[in-house]
């Protein structure tokens, strides 16, 4: 028995008591529900099986695999990358370092992207996701909408290839074309339009950083970082998503707290129509949707 187990005890319920108090001590409040995903992941066992404490589970190497993370986790490295997975809409998705995680919040944007389409999820229709790294969103939409197709843009190819994983898991490679690009300059058809612009762009300004958690900081930088005021990203879709929407279509965009004012007067400077804001389940408002009312000539 190596030291640690002999402290923590020989059973599932003893570690999973041990491995709550270790992430408590460090600044983690939900270790108890951390330490049983932990436990489901590298088992496959249900919630359920973990309190019946199944002998199978103490296997050794299930046992030294635990700790390992467990170990980690105290680092403050998120749990989602030590264990590979994400859960966002209905979907489990593949994540890694080279992606940001996928958000509960985010599924708004999903929510209303749909909500923006109506009657048109049951037909065809176009959508592109800027700044897609997982796919998360991409993903929700495509399976959501079997008759839509997608373009995944992401400025880096390793979160890219995240994105690919995902798109291939869930068999939408058909409906999916996944783009190495910086938001509007990127190769394709010059006419290209699409029915629906989504995106959550980095938000995040340079005075967020000196209070960010400890976990954010592991994750990329370059998809975190809105520049001085938070805000950049937004200038430039704004600017230049108007011309690549179809007549009537919509951008929906996730924004940071306290963005929504700012970013809803600029797409109406800009001439965009029925300028929507909405919250999350705290009130923040994190959503904003415009559409595409005038042909432009």
């Amino acid at each position: 028995m190596n030291p640690v187990q002999e402290v923590a005890g020989e059973t599932v319920l003893e570690w999973l008591e041990y491995g709550r108090e270790r992430l408590l001590r460090a600044g983690i409040e939900e270790g108890r529900e951390e330490c049983e995903r932990i436990f489901m992941k590298l088992s496959g066992c249900r919630r359920l099986d973990l309190h019946l404490n199944a002998p199978e589970l103490t296997a050794p190497e299930i046992r030294d695999r635990f700790f390992d993370i467990l170990e980690r986790r105290e680092r403050r490295i998120p749990l989602a990358y030590l264990l590979q997975e994400a859960h966002f809409w209905q979907e489990t998705l593949f994540v890694n370092e080279h992606c940001l995680i996928p958000r509960p919040e985010t599924e708004i944007l999903v929510e209303q992207a749909l909500k923006a389409l109506g009657a048109k999820t049951g037909e065809n229709f176009s959508f592109l996701d800027i700044g897609t790294g997982s796919g998360a969103i991409a993903v929700a939409l495509l399976r959501t909408c079997p008759n839509a197709r997608g373009t995944l843009l992401d400025v880096s190819s390793a979160a890219l290839e995240v994105a690919r994983v995902n798109v291939e898991k869930y068999g939408l490679m058909d409906r999916a074309t996944l783009v190495l690009g910086d938001i509007f300059n990127f190769p394709c058809e010059e006419a290209k339009k699409w029915d629906v612009i989504v995106s959550n762009p980095p938000y995040l300004a340079a005075a967020d950083w000196r209070t960010v958690q400890e976990e954010l900081r592991a994750e990329p930088r370059k998809a975190l970082d809105g520049g001085e005021d938070g805000l950049d990203f937004y200038r430039r879709i704004i600017a230049g998503a108007k011309e690549r929407l179809l007549h009537g279509g919509t951008l929906a965009l996730e924004v940071g707290q306290g963005q929504s004012g700012t970013v809803s007067k600029w797409l109406q400077d800009a001439g965009y129509d029925n300028i929507q804001r909405f919250g999350d389940y705290s009130g923040i408002e994190r959503v904003v949707t415009a559409k595409r009312g005038e042909i432009l000539i």
